[in-house]
């Protein structure tokens, strides 16, 4: 309890003895929860000079708050004025903050005025902490409020917990996670357990799980990156300015496994004769897809023989040079004199402009399958089964200055010799560029 004097003039001055009590600050919900209002409760005791208690009845009592210390004369922070203050044995009990907003930051110490009449209460009195309001110094306090909590600046000594869930799923204010403000689908958040995400205007953008980092979408990255390991998928191009350096390694641009189709591929037959160099006739679709089983895979055979199978290639990025990796398969009668050759190389269209032959060998070159006949049944893929097949693994480079570039893999089969049975096959085409 607080004692007090306080001087005022009804008929004439008379001295009375003020005794407060603070009983407790209490925050207010308004019905629509739309805002706090704070108000604190406020007992005391009106007394006269000789002790005896002021008489029961209705006053009007004027409420003050200053800041501490503060001069007599001082201008008061908050001022309410209560025409209905009921005095019963000379205590009276009010609510400070119903009639006017006692909207004070209370981050400093404060003292209470109490006007009665044309004269205040002196000495004023300090307004000081309710008991249960020091648990707040505690470690383990909650605030019920539904309301949001404010704060200019807070420290966080041991974490914070948010709801588990994506921005604006189920979740109007964007309380599943921590959010800006008026940009409530922007900020952190953890759709599941073991990872967080970043999201803007509700998009994920980046997300953190324990296998890794994940950035969606397309990303720039200013400055240096250092990385052990970097994979660039869906045959993504890598562009370069004069003043950005360049990629110093090969880089895999294009695959083609032939396990979904021919894949762009086209079979074109010569214009004359069993060969010619560029076959500049026209595609007329006469391709085998086959799976010739465990090891040696998917291929591509042309129905004729003295057919070229040709593709085009646009690669994004830029780059000088080019290097194809294929697989060639020798199937049949291949004769080991010198004119049967397998051949690929470069053009720049399907006709064969600046066509250059970049790889060629003889069978005989490299071994004579249809000898081996102990060997004939395992070692055929398709065709006639008492002769020996066989692939070998070709890599061809050329320089190039242009984006789009024509690649061709045909056989060059000797017109002297039985070219009815000897064919040839390509599978799982590499183009690699630098």
């Amino acid at each position: 309890m607080l004692l007090g004097y306080i001087h005022f003039d009804t008929k004439s001055i008379v001295r009375f003895i003020a005794l407060f009590l603070f009983v407790a600050t209490l925050i207010g919900i308004t019905s629509n929860n739309s805002h706090a209002q704070a108000t604190l409760s406020l007992q005391g005791i009106l007394k006269k000079s000789n002790g005896a208690a002021l008489e029961d009845g209705t006053y009007n009592i004027i409420f003050k708050i200053y800041p501490a210390n503060s001069a007599p004369n001082a201008t008061p922070l908050w001022t309410e004025q209560n025409p209905n203050v009921e005095l019963n044995g000379g205590i009276y009990s009010v609510i400070l903050g119903e009639i006017e907003d006692l909207d004070l930051p209370f981050d400093q110490d404060y003292e209470l005025g109490v006007q009665l009449g044309s004269q205040e209460m002196s000495p004023r009195i300090r307004l000081t902490s309710a008991p249960y309001a020091l648990a707040l110094r505690g470690s383990s306090n909650q605030f019920p409020s539904s309301g949001p909590v404010l704060a200019d600046r807070i420290t966080v000594a041991e974490g914070i917990i948010a709801n588990q869930g994506a921005p604006l799923v189920n979740d109007v204010d964007g309380s599943k996670g921590y959010s800006f403000k008026n940009d409530n689908d922007s900020g952190l958040f953890s759709t599941g357990s073991g990872e967080a995400s970043l999201y803007v205007n509700g998009v994920e953008k980046l997300e953190v799980t324990g296998s890794g980092i994940n950035l969606l979408g397309n990303t720039t990255v200013h400055g240096s990156l250092g990385t052990n390991n970097i994979n660039i998928y869906n045959n993504g191009g890598i562009n370069y300015s004069s003043g950005q350096g360049s990629f110093q390694g090969w880089r895999l641009a294009a695959v083609d496994e032939f396990n979904t189709g021919n894949q762009g591929w086209q079979s074109y037959a010569p214009l004359s004769g069993y060969w010619t160099a560029i076959n500049q006739g026209s595609p007329n679709g006469g391709i085998n897809n086959t799976n010739f089983g465990i090891f040696a895979g998917y291929a591509l055979a042309p129905t004729s023989n003295r057919q070229t199978l040709k593709k085009q290639f646009s690669i994004a990025g830029n780059f000088s040079q080019v290097k194809v990796k294929f697989r060639y398969y020798f199937l049949d009668t291949w004769d080991q004199g010198l004119g049967d050759q397998a051949y690929a190389g470069f053009a720049t269209d399907s006709q064969g402009s600046n066509f250059r032959v970049a790889w060629r060998t003889r069978q005989e070159f490299i071994s004579y399958p249809q000898q081996m006949s102990q060997f004939a049944t395992a070692l055929s893929f398709q065709g006639q089964t008492n002769i020996s097949d066989h692939w070998i693994d070709a890599e061809m480079t050329a320089l190039v200055s242009s984006n789009s570039f024509w690649v061709y893999i045909g056989a060059a089969l000797d017109s002297n010799g039985d070219v009815n049975d000897e064919n040839y096959a390509i599978g799982y085409v590499e183009i690699w560029v630098k």
